[in-house]
């Protein structure tokens, strides 16, 4: 297996400046680079750029993968997680979850970097389909979505290097159960089935009451002074729209206090969660193959009907459904070559008897002479016994 890796970054709260774009540039001479992203795939070498320094010069997020076991994600956070230590500190610090604080101010970056043998999780084909997802696990942990920490913590558990699996989860938050889609691709970059979550959620209640966007939205702009807001409308009109929006939606997720998300203790290993997950996969599978044997047995019911149909009207005139097969066989293909020799068959019993075989053979045999290098025609007439 040849060796790929994918490098990624991308700026979320607003584009970088020229200084920071310098600053990206000279950390690569062969990636993809905006003021708003970086990529760059190696099948030989290795990307030596500063991981740490691109995400304090502008990106917000960082993306690594690698065929050979790696997975890992990194998040700039400029005002720091938004949960009092006593809260953090539950989910992160296992294996290769870790908070580091910038020695100066609030940020820092969280960063996911579980251990893998090479071959033991499913690979990636296309690795930078995920960061819209690491865009959106940042959201919501920048809005104080305490499941996103949880979730974060079941992917560094699944470490084979240096967490137990018997290792205690840490409390629930309330409204898993809620997450299993928007959730669901990130546990799958990390190796995990998603129905964890839904695992995870068993005795844990529904989600708290939340405002929604236009609501922190409305309290922020009720919350601005003429002159500020004036100042905002002047950028909007004036500077990239997409750098400033992004830069207003920072500043409203910084200015609110992020209030408590309730949690249930639970107390269960993570070996536990993963021998319920299989449970819930083995159950979801069987319920899956029953729905689409179901769905098998329907379809063919509709088209037993709808060739009974169609044979009560071939007896009416089987002269056009002759002319019919033949301009399947004249329009050529494998497929149209199968459909013609349904029809015929589906003729040959409709008419019935000595006289459906007379009719449908000779037709078949006509078929035959005209088109002699059609070896794919005469093989379907064969296997419906039209043909010798």
């Amino acid at each position: 297996m040849s060796e790929y890796q994918f490098v990624a970054f991308r700026a979320v709260d607003r584009a970088l400046t020229d200084r920071e774009l310098a600053y990206a540039e000279r950390q690569s001479t062969r990636a993809q680079i905006t003021r708003w992203s970086f990529e760059n795939e190696y099948h030989f070498g290795d990307f030596h750029g500063n991981v740490a320094g691109l995400l304090c010069h502008g990106y917000d997020i960082h993306l690594h993968y690698a065929n050979y076991g790696v997975r890992k994600i990194a998040l700039r956070l400029s005002a720091g997680l938004p949960f009092p230590k006593s809260v953090w500190s539950k989910y992160i610090g296992i294996g290769e979850f870790r908070w580091k604080k910038d020695t100066k101010g609030k940020g820092g970056i969280l960063t996911l970097n579980p251990y893998h043998e090479s071959g033991e999780i499913e690979e990636i084909w296309d690795p930078g389909v995920y960061m819209d997802e690491v865009v959106e696990i940042r959201n919501r942990l920048v809005e104080g979505d305490l499941r996103v920490l949880y979730l974060l913590w079941l992917c560094a558990a699944l470490d084979n290097d240096s967490v137990s699996p018997d290792v205690i989860e840490p409390p629930v938050p309330r409204g898993l159960a809620e997450c299993v889609e928007c959730y669901g691709p990130l546990l799958e970059f990390f190796g995990l089935d998603p129905l964890i979550l839904s695992a995870a959620s068993a005795g844990a209640p529904t989600s708290p009451a939340r405002k929604d966007h236009t609501q922190r939205c409305a309290t922020w702009v009720d919350g601005l002074s003429a002159s500020e807001a004036k100042r905002l409308l002047h950028e909007l009109l004036v500077e990239d729209y997409a750098s400033v929006k992004a830069q207003i939606n920072s500043a409203i997720r910084v200015s609110e206090v992020a209030s408590v998300w309730p949690t249930v203790a639970l107390g269960r290993s993570f070996r536990e969660l993963l021998d319920q997950t299989n449970a819930f996969r083995s159950a979801h599978d069987a319920k899956q193959q029953r729905k689409t044997e179901s769905a098998a047995r329907r379809k063919a019911a509709k088209q037993e009907r709808e060739r009974k149909h169609r044979m009560t009207e071939m007896v009416k005139d089987p002269t056009k459904w002759l002319r019919k097969t033949e301009n399947l066989v004249h329009a050529r293909g494998i497929d149209n070559y199968q459909a013609a020799a349904d029809i015929l068959a589906d003729l040959r019993d409709a008419v019935g008897g000595d006289e459906g075989a007379q009719i449908t053979r000779k037709h078949a045999t006509h078929l035959a002479k005209k088109h002699p290098t059609l070896n794919r025609l005469k093989s379907s007439l064969r296997k419906r016994g039209l043909l010798e």
